[in-house]
């Protein structure tokens, strides 16, 4: 298997005037503006939101890490994931200094890892939620917890800002975590033979692996990828003994297992089925671990999840999950036009499983992919004033 070379971000220069533009409008606006966001100082106006139940509130995710810290008191508010809003924004930030150096940005970012650190607990733990509000309910129900999807998020940003500030601290949380992770998850008897229902940690712990070379972390997370779909029963044994009437969000327990791409091992599906994000996000971390482990099983099955796709479902603008109903892929070739969903989360996540894709072989179809999804399903997601966004 052929591994390519990714060059650091500090070595390349963007001279295109494009692409300048929209570095300096997420220096200048976005993240000036999402950090005010996420403080609910900006005025953002979603009490008309159907999801919001009518409560005129914004973000609250960083006053949620300062209940779970104890620097303030209060109930978490929002979705049980409202903690990754923190995490991409402070990976946006660690990249952005590669380009452009901001002393006053990094006193922010690095005042932020000390919040998240005094929220982790010593297990290395963290996900705001069950800290503060339902604290026996960790790791209890996978399905719709997103508590791995959520420390995997933060291990992303913080091997990013690792890797952009030198900042020990920043990794050490990210460590303290994938411990925690490792602890609790694998096939021992006293261990969860589980994963979580939203792909992401597979991704995040070959980042870690990569910066730390503990193996662990890339056994882990072949573990994660082997382990799903297994035991398809997973969740609903899960559910049932947390008590059926607690679902953390409502109607995720009715999905069926294949919208959580959890209805048969991995290596047994032969097409893309299911929540659209999901499957990019569990492809990006196949193919990561495939790319580092020779794993052919898993490679394999990268190649029939990227033909299925690219092939059979996905639009001529990078577009991918055709409807609304789970967010989901439907069938080969049902890509209606008015009824399109094409979440701008698939679209990104479909460049991440190009990229990696790219990086085990250099065919110009990855590529090819990779710019129809910066340039036309990603970029459309954001306004020109760097302060709206479109989910789809």
């Amino acid at each position: 298997m052929q591994t390519l070379f990714t060059p650091k971000l500090n070595h390349v220069k963007i001279t295109s005037k494009f692409w300048s533009h929209y570095q300096q409008l997420v220096t200048k606006e976005v993240l000036p503006y999402q950090w005010s966001v996420m403080n609910d100082e900006a005025s953002v106006n979603i009490s008309e939101d159907p999801q919001n139940n009518g409560v005129n509130k914004n973000s609250h995710a960083i006053a949620n890490l300062k209940i779970a810290a104890g620097r303030q008191k209060g109930h978490h508010y929002g979705f049980p994931f409202q903690d990754t809003d923190v995490y991409k924004w402070l990976e946006a930030a660690a990249y952005s200094f590669s380009y452009q150096p901001d002393q006053a940005l990094k006193t922010i970012t690095d005042a932020l890892v000390d919040l998240i650190a005094d929220a982790q607990e010593d297990s290395g733990y963290l996900s705001t939620l069950f800290q503060i509000d339902e604290p026996k309910r960790k790791f209890k129900r996978l399905q719709q917890s997103h508590e791995l999807y959520t420390m995997g998020h933060y291990i992303e940003a913080g091997v990013a800002y690792y890797k952009a500030t030198n900042s020990v601290k920043a990794l050490t949380i990210a460590v303290k975590m994938a411990d925690c992770i490792c602890q609790n998850f694998g096939p021992d008897s006293n261990q969860i033979h589980g994963y979580d229902g939203h792909p992401e940690i597979e991704l995040a712990l070959v980042k870690l692996y990569e910066v730390t070379d503990d193996q662990r972390y890339l056994n882990m997370a072949h573990y994660f990828l082997n382990e799903r779909g297994v035991d398809p029963d997973f969740f609903d044994k899960q559910n049932e003994a947390d008590g059926l009437d607690r679902d953390l969000i409502p109607n995720m327990r009715d999905m069926p297992r294949t919208y959580y791409l959890a209805d048969k091992p991995i290596k047994d599906q032969p097409t893309a089925e299911g929540h659209a994000v999901r499957v990019v996000y569990l492809c990006t971390g196949m193919a990561s671990v495939a790319r580092l482990t020779h794993d052919q099983d898993l490679l394999d099955a990268c190649h029939r999840f990227w033909n299925d796709i690219v092939k059979r479902r996905m639009y001529i603008t990078g577009n991918i999950g055709s409807t609304t109903t789970g967010e989901s892929f439907t069938y080969d070739y049902d890509l209606p036009n008015d009824t399109m969903y094409g979440e701008t989360c698939a679209s990104v996540g479909m460049s991440f499983f190009a990229k990696q894709m790219l990086q085990i072989e250099a065919k110009g179809e990855y590529g090819d992919v990779l710019e129809k999804e910066l340039f036309n399903g990603g970029l459309s997601g954001m306004s020109l004033d760097g302060k709206h966004f479109f989910y789809v």
